[in-house]
């Protein structure tokens, strides 16, 4: 039997996904039920389902006596975090890399360039995801890829913050050509140590970010 997904639920939780990585919404604020039904003019059975998406996807945490709060990542989330990216973005791009077709790796150029050349950090982020969504989409794993997506989205309202992913652009771009190298010369196994190398220069800023807020 073919069940219907709620698209209601999903274009809710996709707007509370986007104020939560944009930092409209920040760490441990609470998620008043009533306030947003009335902003997004939905009532509170798709907005629950939405909270409930985000709360499986790291964004949100639910308690019983408060409710739900945007999470507050902790120094030992974001190791675990990235320790998992890691092993599925890089054994992501180490499968596609064969696979990738010449269409592909020519976007993947222009949005390398469109990259170094975004005024904000919204814009650097869309283009980021981008960049890496074309590199890992031969690897013939959509339950992967959408695990790759939510990770990233738990972090990525801290790459943002403070201009951070702004202030390193240079050093990411150079990072980014030579992952872009390594897929034109279809060597796997160098692009994905490439890849876990770039993922521990994006680990240590936001870790940095983690650690300031927290103190």
């Amino acid at each position: 039997m073919e069940t219907k997904f709620d698209s209601t639920a999903d274009a809710v939780a996709a707007a509370l996904r986007e104020l939560i990585v944009g930092g409209e919404l920040g760490g441990g604020e609470r998620l008043v039920e009533r306030d947003l039904a009335e902003r997004f003019e939905v009532s509170r059975i798709p907005l629950r389902e939405a909270i409930q998406q985000l709360a499986r996807e790291g964004l949100v945490e639910v308690f019983r006596n408060r409710g739900a709060v945007v999470r507050t990542l902790t120094a030992q989330d974001v190791e675990e975090i990235y320790g998992l990216r890691v092993l599925l973005e890089g054994d992501a791009i180490f499968r596609s890399v064969k696979r990738l077709d010449e269409e592909t790796l020519a976007r993947a150029e222009l949005v390398h360039r469109l990259l170094g050349e975004a005024a904000t950090t919204q814009k650097q982020g869309e283009l980021n995801r981008e960049f890496h969504a074309l590199l890992y989409g031969a690897c013939g794993n959509a339950r992967q890829l959408a695990s790759i997506r939510e990770l990233r989205a738990q972090v990525e309202r801290y790459e943002r913050l403070q201009n951070t992913l702004l202030a390193d652009t240079p050093s990411f771009q150079d990072e980014h050509v030579a992952i872009l190298q390594a897929c034109h010369e279809r060597n796997a196994r160098r692009a994905r140590a490439l890849t876990a190398a770039h993922l521990d220069s994006a680990r240590r800023i936001v870790l940095e970010v983690v650690e300031r807020l927290a103190a």
